[in-house]
């Protein structure tokens, strides 16, 4: 099953449900961007790439930026229009690597929730670094958030826990294979009285903090900082005024 399959048929339904309560989460990313200093500076233009229900493109409208935010799935994008109108959000269904998505120069792009996993190979997570080079401002600025694939999970590892209440618990389970990991998202849900399960998979690219520093730097972009916040790291890194 593609990414795409994978949100339109399984994920999507529950997304929401499986992040938390929107405003808390939105209120942390907006924070973490007022803490490295991400603010209108240039043209105020910022894209978000694989925006989702709007975490990060609600927190950048706020802080005064046009928010350009693209994602592949109508379900999700919907939930984004709602609370985005009255912000100013143009809301696009497109994928990530659209030659559209990088048509205006913007002084910030941002690629979070482990969305850059979610292209089909290494050459293409190269690519899409270059167009985010080519579709910033000088020293406008790239942020990024994702996980850590490079460290293999074993045995009972590999059975992630992700959120339980009383009527649904999610499951993520990995699997290892070379250059990639196969992610089953398995769901319990009770309906009527009984508890269904329900489960589908699809692969990630194996990325690792390494290979994505790597690549950022071979495309020609400077790395002002990293951390780890929660399991996920977290990247800003700026188009120096070289390129």
């Amino acid at each position: 099953m593609t990414v795409q399959n994978h949100y339109d048929s399984h994920l999507a339904r529950f997304y929401e449900w499986m992040v938390g309560d929107f405003d808390t989460k939105q209120k942390e990313q907006q924070e973490y961007f007022v803490r490295n200093d991400i603010k209108p500076l240039q043209n105020g233009i910022a894209i978000d790439l694989g925006a989702g229900h709007g975490l990060q493109s609600v927190s950048l409208a706020n802080l005064g930026f046009k928010v350009k935010a693209i994602d592949f799935n109508d379900h999700l994008l919907e939930s984004l229009r709602f609370r985005g109108t009255k912000l100013g959000i143009k809301v696009v269904h497109q994928s990530l690597l659209a030659e559209e998505n990088f048509s205006e120069q913007a002084e910030v792009i941002v690629c979070m929730g482990d969305t850059i996993a979610h292209l089909d190979s290494f050459d293409q997570i190269r690519l899409f670094f270059a167009s985010c080079r080519d579709g910033l401002l000088q020293n406008g600025k790239l942020i990024l958030s994702y996980r850590d694939y490079g460290i293999e999970l074993t045995e009972n590892q590999r059975f992630i826990p992700v959120k339980a209440d009383e009527d649904k618990i999610l499951t993520c389970f990995l699997e290892y294979f070379g250059d990639r990991v196969r992610v089953t998202d398995l769901l319990h849900e009770q309906i009527n009285g009984q508890w269904v399960q329900k489960a589908s998979s699809y692969f990630k690219i194996r990325i690792s903090n390494s290979i994505i520093e790597q690549m950022i730097k071979e495309v020609g972009l400077e790395i002002l900082k990293t951390e780890n916040m929660q399991r996920m790291n977290y990247l800003v890194a700026q188009k120096s005024t070289s390129i």
